[in-house]
């Protein structure tokens, strides 16, 4: 998914950035509720988020500023998981991981998947091949914290 790389003139890029993330909060809320306790998901997507805009020059050079903006977010909110949070995934790759989790566990759609992640089609057909043997979608949920 290619995404603009230039904020409007006089606009803070950061800020553009924070209003593209806070769109996208409930979907980040849902995600982060499965590594993170229900309860601490609002604030772990909230400091994420501040960590996302921090990094806009990063982002927005990026050759895909919303994988790139996915990755910061994602790599904040796992840093705050408890440590059993991922292990039923944790042999797959963080792509693979998203997948499973988004796909199988929150129900999403690929369109979805693609949306949040920044993942193009192709790299998320390619993560789908790559789970094909290596892993059976989860029967229930992913263990939470607490």
């Amino acid at each position: 998914m290619t995404s603009h790389r230039t904020a409007p003139a006089g606009s803070d890029p950061a800020q553009g950035i924070t209003a593209l993330m806070e769109a996208r909060y409930r979907d980040h809320a849902d995600f982060a509720a499965l590594i993170v306790t229900p309860e601490e998901a609002p604030q772990a997507v909230r400091a994420a988020v501040s960590q996302v805009a921090g990094c806009w020059q990063v982002v927005l050079s990026a050759p895909d500023a919303a994988a790139a903006a996915w990755q910061i977010l994602r790599a904040a909110l796992v840093a705050r998981a408890a440590p059993q949070a991922l292990a039923p995934v944790a042999h797959l790759s963080a792509a693979q991981q998203d997948l499973v989790l988004m796909r199988h566990v929150l129900g999403w759609s690929d369109t979805r998947i693609t949306t949040v992640t920044g993942l193009d089609q192709a790299a998320l057909a390619a993560a789908t091949r790559a789970l094909t043997g290596t892993a059976k979608p989860p029967t229930a949920h992913v263990p939470r914290q607490g």
